[in-house]
């Protein structure tokens, strides 16, 4: 049987920085016998070249990936050479604006063309042109695969068919229950009788981390025990760190700053409860969460707010609570189950489990491979 030859191509992160789905979609089809490539951008201390995992990474070094950077056609141009220069049976792509460019540049007529769309547009301003934008970009292609009922609805209309539905997962070899870091905790400052609330994931000013800032000032007041740990990077983070300066909770919440992903577990070991804090914004709503399953996995209980992306992977009461993300109730959420130990240790108990059909390696076999093979088939 002839090997399958896939290329990977996202534009809007860098390898390594948070967004898995990537990385874990190329290394589990390189595991189950696919020839994959990657194209990524790099920073400027990467190779350009380099095998991972059974996976051949491309790496276009840019300086940044802003939408109004001119690295964007940079990494198209290049992007397009790499193309031109290998024979695949399937390009997958990641949906991004100038994506289908691509097809034309590399002149790859013989392969298969997959739009990717992990999400609707969720930064202002122009949104419905985002959207607008991905839809018409999408019509290059020959497949289109969503993230969600809710993202193919927002973007492309109720009902648009689609080649698969291919949800968000958790690396359960890398997330899973473990003995806390005794020597992460001592250097953060947080003690075996602290209550650890974690909250992991981008700090951007459209989170509305002020929020979940709020909540935790509204448990902290009435429980010794709470502590936050935050754990990322984003333009809102020097707001943020004022933010708990000004409601005197220095010595209260711990933020880490970026952490390589590979090392976000042992973080994790220290955490009491999960924090799976979204804007209840409409650009949100029908985004799942990866902290979300990834908390599970490493079976955490969770805090959620209460949009359709979480509940996605969220039961409440089962392994984990629902919330309106408002400062009274989400710290009231965080109160309660801070204080009830039971509820937590039963939640935790169902954790894991809970999110078995979300393991990546289970998708990529289950959803993505098949949806490649009809792909193919197709033609």
């Amino acid at each position: 049987m002839t090997t399958l030859r896939v290329c990977h191509i996202g534009f809007n992160f860098f390898p390594g920085q948070g967004l898995t789905i990537f990385y874990e979609f190329a290394r589990h089809q390189a595991r189950q016998g696919l020839d994959v490539s990657v194209i990524a951008p790099g920073r400027p201390d990467e190779p350009v070249l380099e095998v991972i995992d059974g996976v051949r990474v491309h790496r276009v070094t840019l300086h940044s990936i802003g939408r109004f950077s001119f690295d964007r056609i940079r990494f198209l141009i290049r992007a397009s050479r790499i193309l031109r220069r290998q024979a695949f049976d399937l390009i997958h792509v990641y949906a991004f604006v100038g994506a289908g460019l691509l097809r034309l540049l590399s002149g790859r007529s013989g392969a298969r063309w997959l739009y990717d769309c992990q999400t609707s547009a969720i930064k202002p301003p122009l949104l419905g042109l985002q959207n607008w934008l991905i839809r018409m970009e999408s019509r290059g292609f020959d497949a289109i695969t969503v993230l969600s009922t809710g993202i193919r609805d927002i973007v492309f209309g109720r009902g648009t068919p689609v080649a698969a539905i291919v949800p968000l997962g958790a690396d359960f070899e890398r997330f899973q229950r473990m003995a806390p870091d005794r020597t992460l905790m001592s250097r953060l400052g947080i003690s075996a009788a602290d209550c650890v609330l974690c909250y992991c994931g981008t700090l951007d000013h459209n989170r509305r981390m002020d929020k979940l800032i709020d909540a935790f000032a509204f448990t902290a007041r009435q429980d010794d025990s709470a502590k936050l740990l935050v754990i990322g990077d984003g333009s809102a983070l020097g707001e943020l760190k004022e933010q708990v300066r000004r409601l005197q909770l220095g010595d209260r919440v711990v933020f880490t700053g970026l952490v390589p992903y590979n090392e976000i577990p042992a973080y994790l070991s220290i955490a009491t409860i999960g924090l799976a804090f979204i804007s209840m914004d409409a650009c949100f709503e029908h985004q799942p969460p990866t902290k979300t399953v990834e908390y599970l996995a490493q079976g955490l209980p969770v805090i959620a707010s209460d949009t359709a992306g979480n509940r996605a992977f969220v039961r409440h009461d089962v392994n984990g609570i629902l919330s309106p993300d408002t400062t009274e109730a989400y710290g009231r959420a965080m109160l309660e189950l801070v204080r009830d130990t039971g509820r937590r240790q039963r939640l935790a108990g169902n954790a894991r489990d809970s999110v078995k059909d979300f393991e990546w390696k289970e998708i990529v076999s289950n959803i993505v491979i098949p949806a490649y093979q009809e792909i193919l088939r197709r033609r």
